[in-house]
């Protein structure tokens, strides 16, 4: 049996389901991201506009360190949303490992929060 997935009509029916979204665009130097998937926290420091973050993890066989985030995927695809994270996709990111670019991809996420850097 085949399963046919219409990704546009799955995707406009999670936007409209009002489930936690996160515009990365808004994110600033400072600001720390926590995203819970079912098996990893990360806590991501934003180190500029570009999205690439300082991340640490809850697990050792994570990757940890200077990292881009790329957006997000949904379910077992590689349909992305970039410059998004949202409740029920997979955080996806790129970093360099001893000179070769990899990809990173979560578990579905769980729970988003953003902490705003405060202005001085």
């Amino acid at each position: 049996m085949v399963f046919i997935v219409d990704w546009l009509s799955h995707l406009r029916e999670h936007t409209e389901s009002g489930a936690a979204e996160l515009d990365l665009t808004d994110l600033r130097a400072g600001d720390v991201l926590r995203v819970g998937t079912m098996n990893t926290l990360y806590t991501l420091r934003v180190l500029d506009a570009d999205r690439t973050v300082e991340m640490q993890t809850d697990r050792a066989d994570r990757p940890s360190g200077q990292v881009k985030i790329v957006g997000c995927t949904f379910g077992l695809s590689s349909t992305i949303r970039p410059n998004h994270l949202f409740c029920g996709g997979n955080l996806e990111l790129s970093f360099t490992q001893d000179g070769v670019r990899m990809t990173h991809t979560t578990s579905s996420i769980r729970t988003l929060q953003c902490l705003r850097r405060t202005v001085e």
